[in-house]
């Protein structure tokens, strides 16, 4: 089965490897506009330079609400708004997320 996203614009969390990486790659063959997001800037133009033309940089650390808010303004500066948005990005807790909050993942993301 093939998908046609053309025209469409994707923010891609977590996308400099892995997991993240062929769902961006995947986006792009597909015909969409990607925004790469990795916690660094550095990390991010260097996903971006493996994939291509079609991928923009959207740099932030979403282990921060800043780093999210930070991320989502790159990629609508870059692509002129968003219609698909993955949250590939993640890290491992040890708390339901209907117990956490910000402060508790500020908490964890930092100290690891």
């Amino acid at each position: 089965m093939q998908f046609n996203f053309s025209d469409s614009r994707v923010l891609v969390t977590g996308g400099t490897r892995g997991i993240g990486s062929a769902i961006a790659r995947g986006f792009l063959d597909a015909g969409a506009r990607v925004a790469i997001n990795g916690r660094t800037a550095d990390s991010a133009a260097r996903a971006v330079a493996r994939v291509g033309e079609c991928a923009v940089a959207a740099p932030g650390d979403i282990g921060t609400a800043a780093g999210c808010e930070a991320a989502v303004r790159q990629a609508v500066e870059a692509l002129g708004g968003l219609d698909v948005l993955v949250n590939s990005a993640g890290i491992s807790a040890e708390l339901p997320m209907e117990e956490s909050d910000e402060a508790f993942w500020d908490a964890r993301w930092i100290s690891t």
